[in-house]
C-alpha cells in the first residue's frame, strides 16, 4: 500500500491522477478489445454488464468514506461529485427540482481519444444508461436516469455547444409523499 501519510498532497495527487488516467485508457481499450473480438450481441451483452457491475461496486465503495448525513437528491449528488466522473471529466450538475438534477459533461474525454485514434464517435449511449442506472440506483433504489441526449447528436437547446452528454436523474416519490 502507498505510505500516503508520508507523501505529500501533491505526491499523493499526481499518482492518483495518473493512476485514473491509467485504467480510464485501459477501460477504452479493454472496450474496443471485446467489439473487435466477440460477436455483436455478446459484445453488448458484456459491455451492459460490466457496466453494471462497475457502477454498482463504485457506489458501494464511495459508501466507505461518504458520510451518510444526507439523503436523496443531496447525497446523489454528493456521491457524482466523488466519483470516476468527476475525477475523469468536467461535469456540471444543475438541480433542476427537489427531486432531480441534470448530470452533463462538457468535452467528453472519451469522445476526443475516439476522434484521436480514427474511430469517429463514441457510441456510449447504452453502455453510460446502464452504468448511470445501477450507480445511482445503488445509492438510493428510486433513482430513475434519462438520457437527454448523447454523442453522436450535439448539444440541445439550454446546453453549452462543448457538452457531450446530458442526463436526468431523479428519484421517484416514495407512496407515502
Amino acid at each position: 500500500m502507498f505510505p500516503v501519510e508520508e507523501w505529500s498532497k501533491e505526491q499523493v495527487y499526481s499518482v492518483m491522477r495518473e493512476l485514473l488516467y491509467s485504467f480510464n485508457y485501459t477501460w477504452f481499450l479493454a472496450e474496443e478489445w471485446i467489439k473487435r473480438n466477440c460477436g455483436p450481441k455478446q459484445a453488448r451483452d458484456g459491455m451492459l454488464y460490466l457496466a453494471g457491475e462497475f457502477g454498482t461496486y463504485e457506489a458501494k465503495r464511495l459508501s466507505k468514506t461518504i458520510p451518510e448525513d444526507l439523503k436523496g437528491i443531496d447525497r446523489m449528488i454528493r456521491y457524482l461529485s466523488h466519483s470516476h466522473w468527476a475525477a475523469f471529466e468536467d461535469i456540471e450538475i444543475k438541480r433542476v427540482s427537489e427531486n432531480s438534477f441534470v448530470m452533463a459533461t462538457l468535452g467528453c474525454t472519451s469522445q476526443k481519444a475516439a476522434v484521436k485514434w480514427g474511430l469517429g464517435h463514441y457510441d456510449c449511449s447504452e453502455v453510460a444508461l446502464k452504468l448511470r442506472k445501477s450507480f445511482f440506483q445503488s445509492i438510493d433504489s428510486r433513482a430513475q436516469v434519462v438520457k437527454i441526449f448523447t454523442p453522436p447528436s450535439s448539444a440541445v437547446d439550454g446546453f453549452a455547444p462543448s457538452t457531450s452528454c446530458a442526463w436526468l436523474i431523479s428519484l421517484e416519490r416514495s407512496p407515502s409523499s
